[in-house]
């Protein structure tokens, strides 16, 4: 039998992945999947290695700190781009009794920022930090506003893993702003199988204030190795209460109440439900839902059952976990797509653990972004682009950024961030930063050169999830 959604409007999934990972071995090997834009001119080029005698300048700070939640919004299933800030994520609501669910099905997108707004993806965000903390926007102390996907990309870098990924990096006065770059920004997953779509939307209820949502998107802010970085990511849902691990089957828990016990469980939280719009840009905001506690986050997986024995989702999962600063994990065990194992687990200490074996890769990560924050300043057109191809697979090569990449933010939200921190750009002011002009020429530095989506398979395929992320030629 299979269950509509009770959440209320259409359900796209797309970003980071829900199903399976390499359950027959280490993956193939990497077929070209970035976009055809043309690349610029090359400026250097890095591999890991090469960052090793400035990681260790960092290795003592390479970790997190003093993280906090900036502002958060939702995307609605809504004709014209529309956010309802400070939305919320849908509320964890497991079946009383498990049903059988039906495969994934329909299209999904790879950015669903870009899709919803392709001209300037990471705009909404800075639009929803500019509602809700404009004391931490514009400031000369923030040296990052990124996604997770373009950090976690950079980090797969470092680690080794041969993933083609290609993100244009812009500097807005003392700021860089990394944006995810893909072949378009309604490209979708082919061949998406499993159950990484239906489970949640079973499993997981928007409340009536938010009802006609499609995800859920998050700002923190938080320090990594002496930098203040805003990083935005999608959350899966929110538990009623923080979790403490456990192990929990879908027959033993019932549909949550109402919107009254969200209310009590979020204490003095406020409820925005009014009708203003604005528009910028074409982008539609309105006042809607709770601002959720970040300690209730949860990112969610299914997997087979049959992959439980030789594969350790949780351990596979920990870099994305880390970077969005996600406490709460939810592990869904299916057979044939009858979940009747569901755990639950409180994931700090290991987010934590893993922070800290990882602090050389972490120092890497820490240098690399000081490395590329000294040269998009100094670069005349205040711009770059990052490419990791399969070509060249190890390498990192810092580009020019061509003029068909366009800007990071619009002028008015430019102006927007800036003002935010008492900044008056006088007539020309700054003129290099909003710039979109391209150089042929490689420019020297002189010294200073010295999501993916992965689905669940179904029993029957075996499917690995793999070649959603790839495409082959």
């Amino acid at each position: 039998m299979y269950f509509k959604s009770s959440r209320g409007g259409a359900y796209w999934r797309g970003g980071h992945s829900r199903g399976g990972r390499y359950p027959h071995g280490p993956p193939k090997p990497v077929v070209p999947d970035i976009p055809g834009h043309p690349l610029g001119s090359l400026i250097k080029e890095l591999r890991s290695a090469d960052l090793t005698t400035e990681a260790a300048d960092h290795e003592q700070h390479a970790s997190i700190t003093d993280c906090q939640l900036v502002a958060s919004y939702n995307w609605t299933n809504s004709p014209t781009p529309t956010m309802l800030m400070p939305g919320m994520p849908p509320r964890w609501t497991p079946l009383s009794q498990p049903v059988q669910l039906a495969e994934d099905s329909g299209e999904y997108y790879r950015d669903r920022n870009a899709a919803r707004f392709p001209t300037h993806p990471m705009e909404p965000a800075v639009l929803a930090a500019l509602r809700d903390a404009p004391e931490h926007c514009g400031s000369p102390e923030v040296d990052l506003v990124a996604c997770s996907s373009t950090l976690g990309n950079l980090l797969r870098f470092l680690r080794g893993e041969q993933k083609p990924f290609r993100i244009l990096v812009e500097a807005i006065k003392e700021t860089m702003f990394f944006v995810r770059r893909e072949k378009s920004a309604t490209e979708t997953i082919p061949d998406v199988r499993g159950f990484g779509h239906t489970f949640p939307e079973n499993y997981t209820t928007w409340d009536e204030s938010v009802k006609n949502s499609t995800s859920h998107q998050r700002l923190l802010r938080y320090r990594f190795a002496g930098m203040c970085c805003f990083v935005r990511f999608e959350a899966d849902g929110y538990l009623p209460v923080a979790s403490g691990s456990s192990t929990i089957h879908a027959k033993s828990k019932g549909k949550a109440a109402g919107f009254d016990d969200l209310l009590a469980t979020l204490g003095s939280a406020t409820v925005d439900t009014g009708d203003s719009v604005t528009s910028t840009g074409g982008l539609k905001t309105m006042s809607a839902g709770v601002k959720v506690d970040q300690s209730q986050i949860f990112d969610l997986k299914t997997r087979s059952f049959r992959r439980k024995v030789n594969q350790d989702t949780l351990n596979d999962e920990l870099p994305r976990l880390w970077v969005s600063q996600i406490p709460n994990f939810v592990l869904a065990y299916h057979k044939s797509g009858l979940f009747d194992e569901i755990q639950v687990h409180n994931v700090c200490t290991e987010v934590a653990e893993w922070e800290t074996q990882q602090r050389s890769i972490l120092a890497r990560l820490a240098a690399l972004l000081h490395h590329v924050q000294g040269l998009v300043q100094q670069n005349p057109t205040h711009k770059l682009e990052l490419c990791h191809t399969a070509e060249k697979p190890g390498v990192l090569q810092i580009r020019q950024q061509l003029a068909d990449a366009g800007t990071a933010l619009s002028m008015e939200v430019k102006n927007q961030w800036l003002s935010a921190a008492g900044i008056q750009r006088g007539k020309g002011d700054d003129a290099s930063a909003g710039s979109d002009t391209d150089s042929d020429s490689v420019i020297s530095f002189g010294d200073d050169d010295g999501e993916e989506d992965f689905t669940d398979c179904s029993d029957a395929c075996g499917y690995c999830g793999h070649c959603s992320v790839t495409k082959k030629t």
